[in-house]
């Protein structure tokens, strides 16, 4: 479920070691935020604090330095994982898909070797408001990188090499197979209108073509010259279509204009690295998680300049944000919430420019999953071989 460092970064948050307690309200007090100033301890006269494994220490906060930042984290499910992937949860918060076991290489989520079940493993369904789960049935999966409130995308590597998509219900049901022929198919995400774009390649073959489909049509772009697509997303309002594009080292996001069909040639395209990989491809284009409210736009974690960026697809332009950012998730117009190396902040649209106003609600690794509304959003923290969910919900000034 996927920051500034590859397979090590993402490794460090599975060696996180945190449990979470009943929910806990926190407060900061108005004052100064600088470089280099000490945290200050949240206050907390009638619950609990929250506490790290075997430590009596409540989290810590930096101090905003507009106003009172105060929270509430509500525990939703704690869950085996297999330490390396982030879960994918329904649009609506009630579940949560998670990679519980396989599934830690890149040639697996990449598609990138025909050898069956390289790094195939288990993905299991949790129902995150009666604490139940399910396993998805049939045999071996991969979790995909898209929800919606019917199910969420996994993959499963078949027998003969090939690689089909299938929508996995809520429910625990079979999936739903939208893709199984003899084609290596992977990366798929699903877009407004019921379209579902994805990545595919013969199995004795190099490079991916894009395919898209449109209720039954099916729309093909052909793999670039000496390269191949990667990780497309449509973005929120679904008129525009984004794919990374990866040749001779060369990595580009490129924007689709989308209409009936998709526009057969990007409109603006992006450079990001000149001595990009597929592994840096996969992490640049971040799942479902990087939510944005305005729909011309898509954020990315820039493989260069290590932190999140977002493009506006109309214009052309990008912006970053600041140094360590490696997740975002817009609560509303002026607050995100982002994902940095000591913690989680809540910033605001000053990350437009040099400065930032970010307020520290968490110390340690936490991940933005999802915006559940202009105030409430789940996170998760990874801990060796489980994963916590919970539901932060930011609360008025006193």
């Amino acid at each position: 479920m996927r920051r500034p460092a590859a397979a090590a970064r993402l490794r460090s948050i599975g060696a996180t070691a945190c449990a979470l307690l009943a929910f806990v309200p926190f407060t900061a007090s108005c004052g100064t935020l600088g470089g280099g100033s000490s945290p200050s301890r949240a206050e907390n006269e009638t619950s609990p604090p929250l506490t790290d494994a075997g430590l009596r220490e409540p989290a810590q906060l930096l101090v905003a330095r507009q106003s009172a930042v105060r929270f509430r984290l509500t525990p939703l499910h704690t869950c085996p994982s297999n330490g390396f992937t982030l879960p994918i949860v329904s649009p609506d918060g009630s579940y949560a898909a998670v990679q519980s076991t396989g599934a830690t290489r890149f040639q697996t989520l990449l598609a990138s070797s025909s050898e069956h079940g390289v790094d195939s493993g288990c993905v299991t369904l949790h129902d995150l408001t009666s604490g139940t789960s399910a396993m998805v049935p049939g045999g071996e999966m991969v979790l995909g990188r898209s929800a919606d409130a019917r199910g969420c995308v996994v993959e499963s590597p078949r027998s003969d090499g090939s690689r089909w998509i299938g929508l996995a219900p809520w429910d625990g049901s079979e999936p739903q197979w939208l893709v199984q022929d003899d084609h290596v198919n992977a990366l798929a995400s699903m877009g407004p209108k019921d379209r579902l774009v994805w990545c595919r390649r013969a199995r004795e073959g190099n490079h991916f073509d894009l395919v898209v489909r449109h209720a039954e049509d099916e729309q093909v772009i052909a793999a670039p010259e000496d390269g191949s697509w990667l990780a497309p997303q449509f973005t929120s309002d679904g008129r525009a279509l984004v794919a990374l594009r990866l040749r001779d080292g060369t990595l580009s996001a490129c924007c689709f204009a989308v209409g009936d069909r998709v526009a057969d040639r990007p409109e603006h395209v992006l450079d990001l690295s000149w001595r990009a990989t597929a592994p840096m491809a996969y992490q640049t284009a971040v799942p479902q998680r990087m939510q944005l409210l305005d729909g011309t736009k898509w954020a990315f974690f820039h493989p260069r300049f290590r932190r999140v960026g977002v493009w506006d697809v109309r214009s052309g332009r990008s912006s970053l944000f600041g140094v360590g950012s490696s997740s975002i998730v817009q609560m509303d117009s002026e607050r995100f919430l982002v994902a940095v190396t000591e913690g989680l902040d809540i910033d605001s649209p000053a990350w437009m420019d040099a400065r930032s106003d970010a307020s520290r609600l968490l110390s340690g690794v936490w991940v933005p999953l999802l915006r559940l509304g202009d105030s409430r959003a789940v996170l998760a923290r990874m801990r060796g071989a489980q994963v916590d969910i919970v539901r932060i919900d930011l609360l008025p000034p006193n």
